[in-house]
């Protein structure tokens, strides 16, 4: 165990708990230091100081999630809890916890009073429960004067000593562990050299664009660059940038036959291919933001990502085939779409179609994305692997199925939209299908009068079959990448499940908290 974690060790009483200056267990205090601790990257040690320190402050509250009577006090602590862990605040405290935020409020959305007897208003008040709902992941515009004043440990003790509550002195408490990487607070050496080495490979990536962009015409080429800059920028797992650094990586010592310079050119071969079907995408969506001025730009990206992957191989290797299926598969996949998966929508009415379109398999959502998978199957073709190998059938599965997974994600977060659009998505299709068996009749849905019973719809019936349609692919795609014995860590892939499975886990575990909401929730 460390010195530090020692020192804050021996301040902590059996119970979990941490006292005020006069010696007294005190469940501010406790969440004082536990708040600080969040901060710091989990060890062993830390991890059980944290969980005692949790452990007491939850045998502190009542039934109603009340740990104090001073409103600030209370909502820190809550605050603190749902940082460390929001699940541990579940459906039913939320109702009882907002019950009595409502009967605070000035106001519809805030600011709150302090108090239900004296109706004041305090900043401190409304700062801890504005940092309250940011862990819960609701910003209220009218909080937004009070968001940052408890977002350092010296402003929470000075907000609070000014409320006479005093939070115990300094120690090595905060001191001396290594922070969790975030945008202000780089990683840790150790870290920070994997950091490193993704960002040489985006800098070769870049450098590959500079080259490919040299001989344009001043005004394309910024558009060109551009482009890809705001696909780079907007991608924030990296993989559409990244992916076959990932899959090198994935692989060890066997990818040490793939120069970076190819998997630099894969890695733009694929910004290219995405940056591209978002531009086209738009296009066949009749998406007003659609921007003539960039489609010549789109068809630059498409040229390049064909001309690296129809000759990346030689012909025998059967890959420039194999590309060529693909592409035409996808282009098939794209014309369905077109035809089947579109609806009339006139002002706000909304036409359901006599027969939706079956999606099957969801075979039709993976290909318009499959051109991700070019640069690592290529990887494994080079390596030496048929492209009917049982090697490169399992990558094909594992992207597929997370792929699949992710795409209905984007159809789940997008759904009143697409409807806005009169697009059939995986999501507006299951939506529609729920809606006929709650007993709707009417051919048209009026999408500004019905919208309540579309989310209704929506929240207690669709978001459970999509999560579950989503679960059953990424199951799938993590079973293909376990039969891939091939890759020595296969960790560079596997977070892109984990991340594609936890968005529908959320939405399923809100949904579950929104059920319970209901029936405690009194207005």
């Amino acid at each position: 165990m460390s010195d530090h974690a020692v020192q804050i060790k021996s301040e902590q009483s059996k119970d979990g708990s941490f006292t005020d200056p006069s010696g007294k267990p005190s469940v501010m205090n406790t969440a004082f230091v536990l708040s600080c601790l969040t901060q710091n990257e989990e060890t062993k040690e830390l991890k059980n100081i944290k969980s005692n320190a949790v452990r007491y402050l939850i045998s502190q509250k009542n039934k109603a999630w009340k740990f104090s009577l001073n409103t600030a006090e209370n909502y820190f602590i809550l605050s603190v809890l749902a940082e460390f862990d929001k699940e541990m605040i579940d459906g039913e405290a939320i109702a009882k916890i907002l019950t009595e935020l409502v009967s605070l409020e000035s106001k519809e959305g805030g600011p709150y009073y302090s108090d239900n007897k004296n109706k004041k208003i305090d900043r401190i008040t409304n700062a801890a429960i504005a940092r309250f709902l940011s862990a819960l992941g609701v910003e209220l515009p009218n909080l937004e004067p009070f968001q940052n004043l408890l977002n350092t440990t010296e402003k929470i003790k000075k907000a609070f000593r000014l409320k006479g509550i005093e939070i115990a002195k300094e120690s090595p408490k905060t001191i001396g562990f290594r922070r969790r990487p975030t945008a202000g607070n780089p990683a840790p050496a150790a870290d920070a050299a994997v950091d490193q080495t993704e960002q040489v490979m985006m800098s070769a990536i870049r450098e590959a664009a500079k080259k490919r962009f040299a001989k344009l015409a001043p005004e394309f080429r910024e558009y060109a660059q551009g482009g890809i800059e705001k696909t780079i920028r907007g991608n924030r797992d990296k993989q559409m940038s990244l992916m076959s650094y990932y899959m090198k990586q994935a692989l060890g010592k066997k990818a040490k036959k793939i120069p970076d310079e190819l998997v630099a050119e894969m890695g733009l071969a694929n910004i290219f291919f995405w940056t591209a079907f978002i531009i086209y995408d738009d296009f066949w969506d009749e998406d007003e933001a659609a921007d003539p001025h960039i489609l010549p730009t789109a068809n630059l990206y498409a040229r390049n990502y064909v001309d690296l992957f129809s000759s990346i191989l030689p012909e025998k290797t059967g890959f420039r085939a194999f590309y060529h299926t693909l592409m035409d598969d996808l282009d098939g996949a794209n014309t369905w779409e077109t035809i089947h998966c579109r609806t009339k929508v006139e002002g706000s009415v909304f036409t359901i179609p006599e027969v939706l379109p079956d999606y099957g398999k969801y075979e039709n959502k993976y290909r318009p994305a499959s051109g991700h998978i070019l640069g690592p199957v290529a990887m494994l073709v080079r390596l030496g692997y048929g492209v009917d190998s049982p090697e490169v059938k399992n990558l094909i599965s594992y992207f597929k199925n997370y792929l699949i997974a992710m795409q209905l994600n984007d159809d789940a977060h997008d759904w009143e939209e697409d409807m806005a659009r009169g697009h059939l998505s995986t999501v507006v299709v299951l939506l529609l299908n729920g809606l006929k068996a709650s007993g709707w009749r009417s051919p048209t849905i009026d999408l500004r009068a019905d919208i309540e019973t579309l989310r209704k719809v929506f929240w207690f019936n669709t978001i459970k079959k999509y999560a579950e349609i989503v679960k059953v692919h990424t199951k799938a795609s993590r079973k293909a990448l376990r039969a891939l014995d091939i890759l020595e860590d296969p960790k560079p892939l596997l977070r892109f499940i984990t991340i594609t499975e936890e968005t529908a886990l959320d939405a399923e575990r809100e949904q579950e908290k929104s059920a319970d909401f209901l029936k405690n929730y009194k207005a």
